[in-house]
Order: structure tokens, then sequence, then C-alpha cells
């Protein structure tokens, strides 16, 4: 109950500190992590630029599917220290929504080189993996990196659960190339310039975009016959 009213009565010189279940916080850790990524990250056109999304294939409760991604997570963290994989940087995110029948732990990764052994894990898992390359710019790395750090509107119940799930474990993981002070004040001197030029879509948006042109190609040709098959 305390902890709850903390959440509920948030506000200036008094933080929850709950980012799962405070907009408030949730977004001044987004800004307070992507700040801490700029002031590491050195652009190199020889980086190969793959956003990686790696969930449960199959559905579960909360407890399990969370436990079943710390699990791919350790196996990520062995890699690193072992010299094993490619520059990455990572969190671990639950979002809510009916298409998952409940909650969806996943995590998205921004790799900059070969995902081979992040691909291989990934089978030894037994998880499902999207997959997309990525235009090798700045500001489309910036803009992956701002969707991964996003605030998710779980509501205080949900991200309670969510938090609790977690059992104190960090959500965040990135090769040492990313490692850079941490930044705990309020960010106000950010450079948004990269926001809205390279959207970002989910794997559900481009599958519903997909079949939107599969229908209007459809249509096309319907169109196409009907004007070959009459004379105006």
């Amino acid at each position: 109950m305390r902890r709850l009213n903390q959440i509920l009565n948030c506000r200036k010189n008094f933080r929850c500190h709950a980012p799962l279940s405070c907009k408030t916080c949730g977004e001044t850790w987004q800004k307070a992590k992507f700040k801490g990524f700029c002031s590491s990250f050195k652009f190199s056109n020889k980086d190969s630029i793959t956003f990686l999304v790696i969930k449960p294939d199959y559905l579960n409760s909360l407890t399990v599917g969370v436990s079943l991604m710390f699990g791919f997570i350790n196996e990520l963290r062995d890699l690193k220290k072992r010299g094993k994989i490619c520059d990455f940087y990572s969190r671990l995110e639950v979002s809510f929504g009916k298409q998952y029948l409940g909650f969806n732990p996943h995590l998205n990764i921004v790799c900059f080189g070969d995902t081979k052994s992040i691909e291989e894990a990934v089978k030894t898992h037994g998880l499902g993996i999207y997959k997309r390359k990525k235009e090798n710019d700045i500001n489309v790395v910036k803009s992956l990196l701002w969707y991964i750090l996003k605030y998710n509107p779980l509501g205080v119940e949900k991200g309670e659960a969510v938090r609790k799930a977690f059992d104190k474990k960090s959500s965040v993981l990135h090769s040492k190339r990313f490692n850079s002070k941490s930044y705990i004040d309020e960010i106000i001197d950010i450079d948004f310039s990269f926001m809205g030029v390279y959207p970002i879509r989910t794997k559900e948006e481009l599958i519903f975009r997909a079949k939107i042109k599969d229908e209007r190609a459809k249509i096309n040709k319907k169109f196409k016959k009907f004007l070959s098959n009459h004379h105006f």
C-alpha cells in the first residue's frame, strides 16, 4: 500500500522511482538511459545495423515468460564475457495486449555487427525472433534506441506485477562499447532532431501493412481486368 501511494502521489522532489508504473519516472528513466547511450556512442560507417525482437515462441504466464527471457539474457552476458558477440544494446520490455492474451515479454536489441551468435542462442533457448536490417545512419540508431527505452503505459497494477517478475534484475544489457556515466537528473539538453525522421514500426504493424498492400494489389488487378473487358 505504501508503494502504491508513492506512485500515485509522485511529484517533483518526491519521485516514486517506479519507471514501469509511473509515466513521469518512466520518461525520465528513458531520457537518462538515452543520454547515457549518446554520450558513449561513436558513429562508425563500418557498423552493420540490425534490429532484433526476441520473445517466447508460445503462450505462458508472466513469470514463466520473464524467466525464459532472463535465461536468454544470461546467455548474452556469457557471450559478451567471452567476446563472442557483436556490439549491441538491449532491453527487456513487457507489453500487454489482447492479441498476446496477456503479458508479452520480449527483448529488443540493436546490433552493430554479425548477429549469428545471437541467432544461434535464440535457437538454443527455443525462442522466436524477428529480424530487420537498418540503414547505418546516426539518426536511425538514435531512433531505435529511443524506441527501445520507451515508457510502456502498463498502469500501476500491471507495472508492479512486471517489477516483481523482474525480481530486481536489470532490464538493460549492452556491450562495453556503450559503458557510460549514469544520468539520474532531469534531462533537458537532448538533441531530438532524429525524432519522426525514421519511424520504428512494430511487427504487428508491418504484418497489417503487408495485408493492406496485398489487398490493394488484388483490387488493382480486378480493376485492370474490368477495364480490359469494357470499352468506354
